[in-house]
């Protein structure tokens, strides 16, 4: 995902001849061949819908899914479209990564309609953009996130809290995936910040995630009950 510049829309016609939209560079070219063909008829699309085919070849080839990248894209994209934006271009990098030739069953289908979508949506999320880069972004809202789900959320005593803290935990680290793959594309440092708060994070998830349970209610029966799971 190349740098962007804060600024107003562009056309598709702008990205053909290198102009930068803001849309990360390698999605770019896609873009416009989408556009120049014109459309390509708007698909039926289920937003966190994946086909089978590519979670498949996801799970043997021990890589993560897409489906939980499109589930994070809808839960932040009211208080951040650019974010939402930029999980669902990872996730259309993801499935073109996994499938580039689209073969699987429903995977052309599934990639034309998340590129026609990145394309409708790169500029007017760009404009609302509040960071200078698409990485300050990513890294903004990370931190964002934290704070407001899971640091106040630490010593959380009541079931539906810590239901809310176990989700909490699977959306940072997909969000973390997100960034860290921009980060990389726009030869951007992760604060450390950041990388001591993912490392709670994943510390967490492996405990609770593999047996599908929110953290145990502390001094509850179900606390004894998540301690003998772990032994």
């Amino acid at each position: 995902m190349s740098s962007t510049s804060r600024g107003g829309g562009m056309g598709m016609d702008q990205a053909a001849a290198g102009v930068d939209t803001g849309a990360p560079s390698s999605i770019q070219q896609r873009l416009s061949r989408t556009h120049t063909a014109g459309n390509l008829g708007e698909t039926a699309f289920n937003s966190e819908e994946v086909p089978s085919s590519l979670s498949e070849i996801a799970r043997t080839s021990s890589l993560s899914e897409i489906a939980p990248i499109l589930r994070v894209a809808n839960e932040v994209e009211i208080s951040n479209p650019r974010v939402a934006y930029l999980c669902r271009f990872y996730a259309f990098e993801k499935a073109h990564t996994l499938d580039p030739t689209s073969s699987g069953r429903g995977v052309r289908q599934f990639k034309t309609a998340l590129l026609q979508r990145l394309e409708r949506e790169n500029d007017p999320t760009l404009m609302g953009r509040v960071k200078k880069s698409d990485a300050r972004e990513m890294q903004s809202f990370y931190q964002h996130y934290y704070k407001k789900y899971i640091q106040a959320l630490q010593n959380a005593a009541d079931k539906a809290e810590l239901a809310q803290l176990f989700k909490a935990y699977q959306t940072a680290n997909v969000l973390f995936e997100v960034l860290k793959a921009v980060n990389m594309t726009q030869s951007i440092e992760v604060d450390r910040e950041i990388l001591e708060a993912q490392d709670e994070v994943a510390e967490k998830t492996q405990i609770y995630l593999p047996y599908n349970i929110p953290p145990p209610v502390p001094g509850s029966a179900n606390q004894a009950l998540g301690i003998m799971f772990l032994e």
